[in-house]
């Protein structure tokens, strides 16, 4: 048997915090998948059904949305089903911290539940990221300009097509930006989670920027893969901050696999 002496104690608000990041990801990745994990779509069929009839509910009965919510999830964009999945994933993550704190207050740890939620969102990033890599690579998702854009007035052009003309005329930026989503791979694995997390981060910030600042309708999803890589990184943040800012030597860890 394990020592108690050697337990890692958590502190109260690392418990608190872990708890929320738990239920909000493990919410957010089942049931916001945008197809990141295969075939999750075929096995969430009913889910899915319930979930499209209790959100228009509660939009209307709680929120006071004037026009039924009748558009869901399509593809990666931003609807008003979508944020108010979000708004609820919030406020039931907040209800069941709540619930948990108070039932498991003297958990020492969280240790075997923090490794399965990383490779949860580990797992959902880089899919998420590879996915959108390879239509950069072959060039299918930012093609190049149509005729009709290339006739259109400049002042007649929407925010988000400006972008898609901008980053679909160089076929190289379209490799460069490929190539630094599929290094979303390191995030497969554990002993290259760290660079693969440093490197997401950058990647998803410029996504996430793009989207925010010419409009695009994939905020929701873009955000999430930001904030998710900083939970990973989370990990590691006191040695990073080491590493850069003092001269102590640091050494990176990995997170120990549950026996």
């Amino acid at each position: 048997m394990q020592n108690p002496t050697t337990i890692v104690k958590w502190s109260v608000l690392e418990k608190i915090g872990f708890r929320f990041s738990f239920i909000y990801c493990s919410l957010f990745i089942i049931l916001q998948n945008n197809g990141a994990y295969p075939f999750w779509e075929f096995i969430m069929v009913k889910p899915t059904e319930w979930m499209q009839q209790f959100i228009p509910w509660f939009a209307k009965t709680f929120l006071n949305l004037q026009k039924p919510i009748t558009v869901f999830t399509n593809g990666s964009g931003d609807t008003t089903y979508d944020y108010v999945c979000v708004l609820v994933f919030f406020i039931l993550a907040l209800i069941a911290t709540v619930v948990w704190s108070i039932a498991d207050r003297n958990k020492p740890n969280y240790k075997t539940l923090y490794y399965w939620i990383t490779v949860a969102i580990r797992f959902y990033i880089a899919f998420m990221l590879i996915n959108y890599g390879l239509a950069k690579v072959i060039k299918l998702q930012f093609p190049s300009p149509y005729f009709y854009r290339l006739l259109e007035s400049y002042g007649d052009s929407s925010p988000m097509g400006l972008a898609w003309t901008f980053l679909g005329f160089s076929k190289g930026y379209n490799l460069f930006m490929g190539i630094a989503e599929l290094l979303a791979i390191l995030l497969l694995f554990r002993r290259t989670m760290t660079v693969g997390v440093i490197i997401t981060l950058m990647t998803a910030s410029n996504v996430m920027a793009v989207n925010y600042f010419f409009d695009v309708p994939v905020k929701i999803m873009s955000t999430h893969l930001v904030l998710f890589t900083l939970l990973l990184l989370s990990h590691d943040i006191k040695k990073l901050f080491q590493f850069f800012f003092t001269d102590n030597a640091v050494r990176l860890t990995t997170v120990n696999q549950p026996v």
